[in-house]
Formats: C-alpha cells, structure tokens, sequence
C-alpha cells in the first residue's frame, strides 16, 4: 500500500484500501488518530502528503469511477505551453454527476471509445482527446498555437483526430467546428488559396480608417538580400505578409522566413506575418494586431 500511496501523491481511495488488506474498522481508526485526512466520502490522504495539485487531482481522478484526467489538467500534463496548475478537470461517463468538490467534471456520452494515455502516474485523455474537450472553452489562438506545438514537436498527427472527427460525425458539439477547420488547414491536401485571393484578404484587412496608409507589392533592399514585401506601412516601418502556404510547407520554409525577418529587423523594420486562414477566419483579431504593433513601433 505504501508504494500506491507514493504513486498516487499521498491518497487512496476506500476500495483501493480495502483491496490492500484494511478493514472498515481500520480506515476509521486511521482517521481517527489523524494519520490519515478525509478529503471525500470515500477518498482520503496520508497526513505527511504535502497538499500539492498533484495531490489535489489524485483526489479528483479517484473520486469519479472510471474517471480520467483531461482539459485543461490534461494540457497541463502534456507540457502543452501556457497550462498552468489549476481546478482539476476530469473526464467521466454520461451521466455521471458533474458536480465535485475537487474538480471541474466533463462528462462524455462516448467515453468508452476515447483514447487513454499514461502520464506521470495518471490515466489522461490523449492529445489529440485532450484538445477536443479543451476546444470547448479555450479560444480558437489557443487551440491553434497548441496544435502547431503539438505537430511541430511530433506530440500529434493530423490523422490523431480522424477517430474523434468520425465518432462525432453527427453530434453538434460546442467548440467541435473549429476544431475542424484548425485541423483541416493542417491536412496534407488542405486548400491553398490563390495569390490573388490572399491578396484580397490582406489588403481588405489593411484598408481600416484605424490604420496608416500602406504600399502594395513594394521591393525591399536589405543588405543581405532583396524581397518584394504584400504590404509596407511607411510611417510605421512595418512590413506586412500574407502566408497562403500548406503548414507543412510553412514549417518547411521556416529557416527561409526567418533570414528574411532577421534582414528586416538588421534594417530598422517590423515584420508581421499573416496566415490565410487567419486573415479568413479572424480579420479582426489580425486588424487589431496590426494596431497593436504599430502602437508600440510609434512610441518605441
């Protein structure tokens, strides 16, 4: 029992001490002298256990039967970028109750079919399952940046969401069409505009009373190379470009991208790049960036 307490951060579950040789009699009495703290009705931890997240969401993951860690506590595990400790989150069977004293509750109608992983000691929903329950609630740039860290560091595959995609072919679930359309961008034979529609997106975005005016298709002369810039904003010396690449040709060109922002910045300028889909998808958002930037290019 000793090596169960340490795995799981200092708690155990009433049937999981039962199973380990205790008797009703026993637990009671552990609780009574102090060794040991009751954080549910059938869950409890050792006194020495220090109150870690760790700690925290062993009590969560074994206060629900069959339960398993996922959301924002999956992201968490996964070492996905930004996932911070927090509220546990745990995945359950519908209709499982969703109300739990440790833990936000996530209930699942087709839990018997979602991939399982092992991490750190804990049952956790896979990445790809992990970012399905997150694209509930977490915002289309976050899901995005995660996918792209996940792809580019071999953690996912586009492919890992096509079990998801066909077992909730018909469902209509919150977050589900974005998730969709992130994933099919990334998709081998994802669409790619032509240039004049890129174009047309970039320069539509540009066209704002709240921006300066910009040059279209301008040569920029660096001292290393020269490049015809999509779009220059003179009186912010910024450089704008639109990307209609597939990702796995942007991810390709990396390097190449990277020599021409370096040359820009040797330069004295600013480069900000947009993808198609952003410029499809979210104008705003890219309008506002641009605002942004230019706000701190005037005042730096």
């Amino acid at each position: 029992m000793d090596r169960l307490l340490a795995n799981q951060h200092g708690v155990i579950s009433r049937d999981q001490a039962i199973r380990s040789g205790l008797s009703h009699h026993q637990i009671r009495s552990l609780l009574e002298r102090g060794e040991w703290t009751r954080l549910d009705a059938s869950v409890f931890a050792v006194r020495s256990a220090p109150p870690t997240w760790q700690r925290q969401l062993s009590a969560a993951y074994l206060s629900r039967p069959l339960a398993v860690v996922a959301g924002r506590s999956a992201g968490r595990l996964h070492g996905f970028p930004g996932f911070r400790p927090g509220r546990p989150e745990i995945l359950a069977p519908f209709p499982a109750n969703a109300r739990s004293p440790f833990a936000r509750v996530i209930r699942s109608r087709h839990f018997e079919r979602i991939e399982i992983v092992e991490v750190e000691g804990f049952r956790v929903t896979s990445v790809a399952e992990t970012l399905l329950t997150l694209s509930l609630r977490e915002s289309w740039d976050t899901i995005e940046r995660v996918i792209d860290d996940q792809l580019a560091a071999g953690g996912l595959a586009v492919s890992d969401f096509d079990p998801i995609f066909e077992r909730l072919e018909n469902a209509r679930q919150r977050g589900l069409p974005m998730l969709r359309r992130i994933v099919g961008d990334r998709r081998e034979d994802a669409y790619q505009p032509p240039t004049s529609e890129l174009e047309r997106l970039l320069y539509r975005t540009l066209a704002s009373d709240d921006l300066p005016p910009f040059a279209r298709q301008i040569p920029i002369h660096y001292q290393t190379l020269d490049a015809t810039v999509d779009a220059f904003v003179p009186s912010w010396k910024l450089i704008v470009e639109g990307d209609g690449r597939r990702w796995h040709t942007r991810k390709a060109d990396f390097e190449r991208d990277r020599l021409r922002d370096n040359a820009a910045a040797s330069a004295g300028l600013q480069v900000v790049r947009f993808t198609y889909q952003m410029l499809r998808d979210n104008p705003a958002r890219c309008r506002q960036v641009l605002i942004e930037t230019g706000r701190w290019r005037k005042t730096g």
